[in-house]
């Protein structure tokens, strides 16, 4: 399973965070059962590990996507279709 974390600096996520959520969201609705989203703090212990300093960041894996900034969900889309193309 691949796993979109939304890092947000606000709960409940507002502005570009809660747009970058419903990307995520709306890209794993894509592909049931092999991509779920995940919502976590800007300031927790995985977001400091990575390095992440601005709201929202979306990452899969350790592989950041978006900084600052949503993206689109066809981005998202095109994202995991190739990292799923790679398990093949």
């Amino acid at each position: 399973m691949l796993t979109l974390s939304v890092f947000v600096a606000e709960d409940p996520p507002d502005g570009e965070a809660a747009r970058a959520v419903k990307a995520a969201q709306a890209v794993a609705a894509r592909f049931p059962g092999v991509v779920e989203v995940e919502v976590l703090p800007l300031g927790g212990g995985r977001a400091e590990d990575l390095g992440l300093r601005l709201s929202p960041t979306v990452v899969e894996g350790d592989m950041v996507l978006a900084v600052g900034e949503a993206p689109s969900a066809g981005r998202l889309k095109r994202y995991i279709q190739a990292r799923l193309a790679e398990d093949d």
